[in-house]
């Protein structure tokens, strides 16, 4: 009943977004506005407070950087051959299929989920996994698809540096470096900029949640592929499960991170696939596909996995 407590609440507030989509209550421009004011705004500002107030100097794992990196990495070559040799995709097709299937919602999902769950210190080891995500995984997708581009022939060093520059200016990335230095210098935040920081940050969530249901299409048609369960079928039980291996069983990682962790791996497919999807025009209605599918989905599956790391 506890995990039900948990779980039900956030899903009724992406329920929430759906709802308000589907019914023409929040528009297009009430989507991105929303979305924009989350993704430069609240959830920055929890990401710098999260990691500004961990303690970096001795807390902080690189062997689980590793760990992650490991598992995303190769779940993404996996993935990747998944599509052109059991779904004979094309290159491009198959690197978004891939992203689908190891990007998860860690940022809008997954961080509000840990703290609720599991308290405030174990956002941190989440906050990293976001950024992984953020810093390689998005980044090699997007180098893969300018390159399946035809106008990408003789530009290669134009790729890299507009990849280099989509990273360096992200705005979670850069509350992940400023949180991180202000954690490693011992300062603490002035109690007139942390309220407002709580005050910011404590949007992060409730806004996320209700921008990921009001973002997801919905796609009757693409919705009954085997490809759409394929990812779904990845991005919830083998990621977390490779996770749980990785981290349990071949890295020496701290047990509360590798939780965390494996939480993290259980969300569903993110939204940032389907807008890689969008800007290339490619697998564009399958990615919102698994979106929808594996976000019901996980339910299930994070109800159950929560029982399992607690």
């Amino acid at each position: 009943m506890t995990t039900f407590l948990i779980t039900i609440p956030f899903f009724a507030v992406i329920a929430c977004g759906f709802f308000a989509s589907r019914r023409k209550i929040i528009d297009s421009a009430g989507r991105t506005g929303l979305n924009r004011f989350v993704y430069y705004f609240a959830l920055p500002v929890l990401i710098f407070s999260l990691m500004a107030q961990a303690d970096l100097r001795d807390q902080f794992q690189w062997i689980f950087v590793v760990a992650y990196l490991s598992v995303a990495l190769t779940l993404f070559i996996l993935s990747f051959a998944v599509a052109r040799l059991i779904f004979q995709l094309g290159r491009g097709l198959s690197v978004v299929f891939a992203t689908a299937c190891i990007y998860g919602n860690t940022g809008y999902f997954g961080l509000p989920f840990v703290i609720i769950a599991f308290g405030q210190d174990a956002s941190v080891p989440v906050v990293v996994c976001t950024t992984i995500d953020l810093a390689v995984m998005l980044p090699l997708a997007s180098v893969l698809l300018e390159k399946n581009e035809p106008s990408s022939a003789s530009g290669t060093s134009n790729i890299y540096t507009k990849t280099i520059l989509s990273v360096i200016k992200n705005p979670l990335i850069i509350a992940v470096v400023l949180g991180a230095l202000f954690s490693i210098s011992g300062l603490q935040i002035p109690e007139v900029a942390d309220r407002f920081v709580v005050l910011l940050g404590s949007a992060a969530a409730p806004c996320a949640l209700f921008a990921l249901g009001s973002s997801i299409d919905e796609d009757r048609a693409e919705f009954l592929q085997a490809q759409i369960f394929v990812i779904s079928l990845i991005k919830l039980a083998i990621h977390p499960l490779l996770i749980w291996f990785v981290m349990y069983h071949l890295f020496p990682v701290d047990a509360n991170w590798a939780r965390s962790a494996i939480i993290a791996a259980s969300m569903p497919v993110a939204v940032t696939a389907y807008i890689l999807a969008q800007q290339y025009n490619t697998y564009v209605a399958r990615t919102s596909a698994s979106i929808l599918l594996s976000t019901v989905v996980s339910v299930a599956t994070l109800a159950f996995i929560l029982t399992q790391v607690t």
